[in-house]
Protein backbone atom coordinates (compact mmCIF):
# COMPACT_ATOMS: atom_id res chain seq x y z
CA UNK A 1 0.00 0.00 0.00
CA UNK A 2 1.11 3.52 -0.72
CA UNK A 3 0.19 7.08 0.25
CA UNK A 4 -1.55 7.32 -3.13
CA UNK A 5 -3.70 4.31 -2.28
CA UNK A 6 -4.86 5.90 0.97
CA UNK A 7 -5.52 9.29 -0.64
CA UNK A 8 -7.40 7.54 -3.45
CA UNK A 9 -9.51 5.69 -0.90
CA UNK A 10 -10.40 8.99 0.77
CA UNK A 11 -11.37 10.53 -2.56
CA UNK A 12 -13.53 7.55 -3.51
CA UNK A 13 -15.33 7.70 -0.16
CA UNK A 14 -16.21 11.34 -0.77
CA UNK A 15 -17.47 10.57 -4.26
CA UNK A 16 -19.52 7.66 -2.95
CA UNK A 17 -20.95 9.33 0.19
CA UNK A 18 -20.85 13.04 -0.60
CA UNK A 19 -18.59 13.80 2.35
CA UNK A 20 -15.82 12.29 4.49
CA UNK A 21 -15.92 12.95 8.24
CA UNK A 22 -12.57 13.24 9.97
CA UNK A 23 -13.87 11.57 13.14
CA UNK A 24 -12.71 7.98 13.15
CA UNK A 25 -11.03 8.21 9.75
CA UNK A 26 -7.50 7.70 11.11
CA UNK A 27 -8.66 4.48 12.80
CA UNK A 28 -10.19 3.25 9.54
CA UNK A 29 -7.02 4.09 7.63
CA UNK A 30 -4.91 2.32 10.25
CA UNK A 31 -7.05 -0.79 10.03
CA UNK A 32 -7.33 -0.86 6.21
CA UNK A 33 -3.86 0.32 5.21
CA UNK A 34 -1.53 0.06 8.21
CA UNK A 35 0.23 2.07 10.89
CA UNK A 36 2.55 3.89 8.48
CA UNK A 37 -0.33 6.07 7.29
CA UNK A 38 -1.33 7.41 10.70
CA UNK A 39 0.45 9.18 13.51
CA UNK A 40 -0.06 8.59 17.23
CA UNK A 41 -0.31 11.82 19.21
CA UNK A 42 0.98 12.36 22.72
CA UNK A 43 -2.63 11.88 23.87
CA UNK A 44 -2.55 8.33 22.42
CA UNK A 45 -5.03 9.09 19.64
CA UNK A 46 -4.39 8.52 15.96
CA UNK A 47 -4.48 11.19 13.27
CA UNK A 48 -3.92 10.97 9.53
CA UNK A 49 -0.25 11.28 8.63
CA UNK A 50 0.70 14.52 6.88
CA UNK A 51 2.11 12.68 3.86
CA UNK A 52 -1.37 11.22 3.24
CA UNK A 53 -3.02 14.62 3.62
CA UNK A 54 -0.51 16.20 1.21
CA UNK A 55 -1.22 13.56 -1.41
CA UNK A 56 -4.97 13.90 -0.86
CA UNK A 57 -4.74 17.65 -1.36
CA UNK A 58 -2.91 17.05 -4.67
CA UNK A 59 -5.59 14.75 -6.09
CA UNK A 60 -8.85 16.10 -4.67
CA UNK A 61 -9.17 19.09 -6.99
CA UNK A 62 -10.89 22.37 -6.21
CA UNK A 63 -14.40 20.96 -5.88
CA UNK A 64 -13.69 19.19 -2.57
CA UNK A 65 -13.21 21.46 0.40
CA UNK A 66 -12.72 21.16 4.15
CA UNK A 67 -15.81 22.13 6.16
CA UNK A 68 -14.38 23.21 9.51
CA UNK A 69 -17.80 23.38 11.18
CA UNK A 70 -18.74 19.81 10.32
CA UNK A 71 -15.12 18.55 10.46
CA UNK A 72 -15.35 16.81 7.11
CA UNK A 73 -14.34 17.06 3.50
CA UNK A 74 -17.21 17.60 1.09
Amino acid sequence: MTVKDVAGYMLEEIKKNGSLPQVGLADIIKEKFGNEFVFETTHKTFVIDRKVLREFNKIKGDDIVWDKYRCCWC
